[in-house]
């Protein structure tokens, strides 16, 4: 019997984005090789290989996608032609609606793709980290120069100011795969805001 190979019109970009939307939707370990395989248009093992190098590399390139798309929501905290208030929460409001978005797994993919994986996939575990990482600064960021541009009071303890709300990003992932409403999230960021506003700088 013939082997299955790659198919006659494979294309790697799109079967990215599909591998990307599997991890994304199950996780790194629950995702199979067999099923990725299977996923992408029935690849042999060796085009899987030959396309992808190995189970770990294409993980890390789906989520160098994501964070090139998903991740772009992060520039919004960097706007400086708006406040560092109206930055946070345009970054959390269009999370929010991006994550709860019927075309695309619900929730974060940096958040719920590689978390509480065995020994042998801790590096999986520190790409997956390296990500959040990389939000986390940005807020770290954005809330540093509300306190720079007398937004926020002088007094303000900007990283754990930025905690509270990278911990309300991160609680939407399970929030949304929970069944939380866009209306609920809406509601729930609207509150959180009211904390920037209770350090709000009073400056006369």
């Amino acid at each position: 019997m013939a082997r299955a190979g790659r198919p006659r019109n494979f294309d790697r970009d799109e079967a990215i984005t599909k591998a990307m939307h599997l991890f994304w939707e199950k996780g790194y370990e629950p995702t199979s090789l067999a099923e990725l395989k299977a996923h992408l248009g029935n690849l042999s093992s060796a085009s899987f290989y030959a396309a992808f190098g190995s189970k770990q590399q294409l993980f890390e390139e789906c989520l160098a996608k994501y964070m090139a798309s998903c991740g772009e929501l992060n520039q919004l905290l960097e706007d400086t032609a708006v406040s560092a208030r109206s930055a946070m929460y345009a970054m959390l409001k269009q999370t929010i609606e991006l994550q709860i978005d019927s075309h695309t797994p619900k929730g974060c993919m940096a958040v719920l793709a590689g978390l509480n994986c065995d020994d042998d996939n801790q590096a999986i575990c520190k790409v997956a980290e390296q990500a959040r990482q990389q939000t986390r600064q940005a807020l770290v960021r954005c809330v540093q120069r509300g306190v720079d541009q007398q937004e926020l009071s002088a007094t303000t303890d900007v990283l754990s100011f930025a905690m509270v709300f990278d911990s309300f990003l991160k609680g939407l992932s399970i929030a949304i795969r929970d069944g939380a409403t866009l209306a609920t999230l809406t509601q729930a960021l609207d509150f959180i805001m009211t904390i920037w506003d209770c350090h709000a700088c009073r400056c006369d």
